[in-house]
């Protein structure tokens, strides 16, 4: 089997395989590795079986996501196809084999993907990093804030101040999972016709601003949240009120937010719309978790080295992660945590924390902490290690705003 990127002539080949595979004309390929899409031919692989015949395709393209306020490179997997008539013969895995070898030999500290099943994913050594509240509510259960009134209308004029409002908030150590974002998605996944934008503005300057769309019928008006970005609390607090100001017309506001979001704790009564009787005894639904994007750490020491961590966290380990797709990964290291900084060096001595690479990646995006990790049986450590792993990992949920979706 070969696994390769591909020429521009090979494009065809390319939208086709995607085309089979998801049931989308293949016109619409076509046309965005043409040029008009958010990727060209660069980003495309293809795997050939022994006879030359390409039989499966993606594609991979390079963005930093935010962390802590930082970033770290990572190689977003989309568009992972196998048509039909070649499945269920290990070409998905071998494709994927052969884009974690090209990811590790360029250093590439993470690789971000939306699974088709996380079960075969974690096989491959990724992890679920996200996990949202998806919320239906009725708009009369947020809180009227005062701080509406500093909301307007945007206009067209107003695109470089959002555009510097997410940059701000993406840098913001509770914001991570974001990928920079780069004109394509502006124009074609926030500037859509049916996209309605609110600002919050204090003396001039845009602290928060909501993309959503609002479907008007006499029967049923729900509003949906595509994008709520704030830098301030007053900005968040104006965005809830006036989104709870939309209850004049709007029927139901949906909201996909990070666990990490607010907004649960702001709502007058907790409760999920129409959420009939309580679940059981008095536990009543307020909204469903649903899980998202999967993480994999590709280049265990660089992004051990190239991430941040928390302040005031100091710690000392020797890890040792079973990679069996990157058994480069499965040496020992020396990590040694300080000043939001760590130092990773190869070491010889005993391993005092042993995981596999899944694991290890939750564990990394501070998804899953390492006393959970070691109760359901997928890590060895102490009581002392796994709390240092905790402190040492901890972040607040990982996100992604719709028009980062890939």
């Amino acid at each position: 089997m070969i696994y390769r990127p591909v020429s521009p002539h090979e494009i065809p080949i390319v939208a086709d395989i995607q085309a089979r595979a998801f049931r989308f004309p293949a016109e619409r390929y076509l046309e965005a590795y043409n040029g008009h899409g958010r990727v060209d031919y660069g980003a495309l692989r293809l795997l050939e079986q022994d006879q030359g015949q390409a039989v499966a395709a993606l594609n991979i393209f390079r963005r930093p996501v935010s962390l802590l306020g930082g970033e770290l490179d990572a190689g977003l997997v989309a568009g992972v196809a196998v048509p039909p008539e070649e499945r269920r013969r290990g070409y998905a895995r071998q494709l994927m084999a052969g884009l974690l070898e090209e990811l590790h030999a360029q250093e590439t500290p993470l690789s971000l993907l939306f699974p088709f099943s996380v079960g075969f994913y974690r096989t491959l050594g990724y992890g679920l990093a996200n996990f949202t509240w998806f919320m239906e509510l009725t708009p009369h259960l947020l809180a009227d804030y005062a701080e509406r009134l500093h909301v307007r209308r945007a206009g067209p004029e107003d695109e470089a101040a959002i555009r510097a409002c997410h940059d701000r908030a993406r840098r913001l150590p509770h914001n991570n999972g974001w990928p920079s974002r780069g004109d394509w998605e502006w124009h074609n996944k926030v500037a859509k016709p049916e996209h309605e934008k609110a600002l919050f503005v204090v003396d001039g300057q845009v602290e928060g601003y909501l993309v959503y769309t609002l479907a008007w019928s006499t029967e049923e008006t729900p509003a949906k949240v595509v994008e709520w970005v704030w830098t301030t609390d007053r900005a968040w607090r104006g965005l809830a009120g006036f989104l709870a100001a939309l209850g004049e017309q709007v029927t139901t506001l949906i909201v996909n937010a990070p666990q990490g979001s607010p907004l649960l704790w702001s709502l007058a009564e907790p409760y999920q719309r129409g959420q009939g009787p309580a679940a059981e005894f008095t536990f009543y639904p307020a909204a469903r978790l649903v899980n998202g994007f999967m993480l994999r750490v590709v280049h265990l020491p660089a992004a051990l080295a190239g991430r941040r961590y928390p302040a005031g966290v100091e710690a000392e380990f020797v890890v040792q992660v079973e990679d069996r797709q990157l058994p480069a990964n499965g040496r020992p290291l020396h990590v040694r945590i300080a000043n939001g900084e760590a130092r990773v060096t190869s070491s010889a001595a005993s391993p005092q924390v042993r995981c596999a690479m899944d694991v290890w990646s939750q564990l990394y995006a501070g998804a899953m902490t390492a006393e959970q990790a070691r109760t359901v049986g997928a890590l060895e450590g102490d009581d002392a290690i796994c709390a240092a792993l905790t402190a040492a990992f901890a972040a607040a949920p990982w996100g992604m705003l719709q028009a980062d979706w890939f």
